[in-house]
């Protein structure tokens, strides 16, 4: 029998929820099918100002991706003072920041790469120490091995190669016409 197959899901929630008004819940979860969010949508949210419309914005899932449309010129994302095109799909990201009226709301993708244990485990370089069935103290005498190589020190380039003046002076000797070298004398490469 093989495994269910979970879906992927954002979780939009309200980070300042003493904004909320009676009615309006603090975190609402879109599946695939998207939905709308506003004083009518799918996640109802109400404000003392009535800035936010009955379809203040919509929820979709675009090719592969869950994308924001706003509706009314007046959603921001990520601090920006400029509103979101109306109409334009835009890409949400994990722990992207939405303001929408006086609300300012944390994004948060889920997918099924977060579900899968060895998903998470293949990307995590700490994972060879984790699985080992060595006592602390154990692991103290152990070599350094290849998981951690990224702790290693980065061998640095000779100080003329990060040098820009340098550099340039050698690409414009690569370009000296021989004919000219001679004339100042310098030699042609």
């Amino acid at each position: 029998m093989s495994p269910p197959v979970i879906q992927p899901s954002l979780t939009l929630s309200i980070l300042n929820p003493e904004q909320l008004l009676h009615g309006s819940e603090p975190q609402h979860r879109f599946a695939i099918a998207g939905g709308t969010i506003g004083s009518q949508g799918t996640w109802q949210l109400h404000d003392r100002q009535t800035h936010i419309l009955p379809v203040h914005c919509e929820i979709d899932w675009h090719e592969g991706h869950f994308c924001i449309i706003d509706h009314s010129g007046k959603s921001f994302m990520n601090g920006s003072d400029t509103g979101l095109l109306s109409g334009a799909f835009i890409r949400l990201r994990h722990n992207d920041r939405l303001q929408i009226g006086t609300y300012q709301i944390a994004i948060r993708l889920f997918n099924e790469d977060a579900v899968r244990p060895e998903h998470c485990a293949a990307k995590n370089p700490l994972t060879a120490l984790l699985t080992t069935q060595l006592c602390p103290l154990q692991a103290l005498g152990t070599p350094v091995t290849d998981t951690l190589r990224f702790l290693q020190p980065v061998t640095t380039a000779p100080v003329d190669e990060l040098d820009p003046l340098a550099l340039l002076d050698r690409a414009a000797e690569a370009r000296i016409d021989p004919a000219i070298a001679r004339i100042f004398g310098k030699e042609a490469r």
